[in-house]
């Protein structure tokens, strides 16, 4: 955990990520253009290789920039809980500028409710599986009884911080739980955007969470919100660019008069 060691793992895993959004966004590109379905194959037979180096980049950095802040602390799913995580902020996030489009009419009816129903289902079930992990880990370090483990957790509770976990607690899980699990809230778009922008909200705070405790008391420090403002800010600014320039539809995907017509059977 030398400091050199940490930069340069830090640089590997954004190479990674880098590398594999840039190379399904430009296979996707040139699909559009040629309509070629070798792309297509060519997409799909290295999806798994590219989930693994993904799903491990993933794991060794929450480890590095996340549970490295406790040294005397391990966790073995702690890959797996910012990764459920993940997953349900993507999810948020992909229904809101789905909706964006679709409410704005620039995508005409290749988006509709039964493809926001679909998302919905998703983003809930990564929501439980969210829950089922971080109620794992701390289960399991609640019966070892390792005063090493539970200190990170005391951590949590201490100092002002037992606010935010029952936040965590009732926001991240109970109300999307509550809110999201019939299928006519999940149908109803003004609902579930809502729900959307509640959900990412919870997930940073879950982030920092993880993070601000180590310091101390609970407090908060413009520092905190500007620091995910400007990532945040470089992140969409290159998103809405890309997205200025490129058909919003997958318009050389074989699959996407699939996509066209789909629908509900119950």
């Amino acid at each position: 955990m030398n400091t050199k060691g940490w930069a340069v793992r830090g640089v590997v895993y954004l190479v990674i990520w880098c590398i594999l959004a840039l190379a399904y966004f430009g296979w996707s590109r040139r699909q559009d253009t040629s309509g070629d379905p070798k792309l297509t194959l060519r997409m799909q037979s290295l999806a798994p290789i590219s989930l693994i180096l993904f799903a491990g980049a993933l794991t060794f950095a929450a480890f590095d920039w996340l549970m490295s802040l406790e040294p005397a602390w391990f966790s073995t799913i702690f890959g797996v809980v910012i990764f459920a995580g993940s997953a349900v902020s993507i999810l948020a996030l992909t229904i809101l500028i789905g909706l964006s489009f679709y409410k704005r009419g620039l995508v005409g009816n290749a988006i509709n409710p039964e493809h926001f129903h679909d998302l919905g289902k998703l983003m809930f079930g990564f929501i439980c599986f969210w829950t089922y992990v971080q109620f794992s880990q701390w289960m399991l370090i609640w019966y070892a009884g390792i005063p090493e483990e539970a200190t990170w957790f005391m951590k949590r509770w201490d100092g002002g911080w037992q606010f935010v976990t029952y936040l965590l607690i009732f926001g991240h899980f109970v109300a999307p739980f509550v809110l999201l699990i019939s299928r006519v809230q999940k149908r109803a778009l003004g609902w579930l955007q809502v729900m959307c922008f509640w959900v990412i909200l919870m997930h940073i705070v879950d982030l920092y969470w993880f993070v601000l405790p180590q310091a101390g008391r609970f407090h908060f420090h413009l520092a905190d919100a500007g620091a995910l403002l400007f990532v945040g800010g470089l992140f969409f600014t290159y998103v809405f660019w890309q997205l200025g320039r490129v058909p919003l539809l997958p318009v050389g995907d074989p699959r996407l008069q699939r996509s066209l017509h789909h629908h509900q059977t119950h």
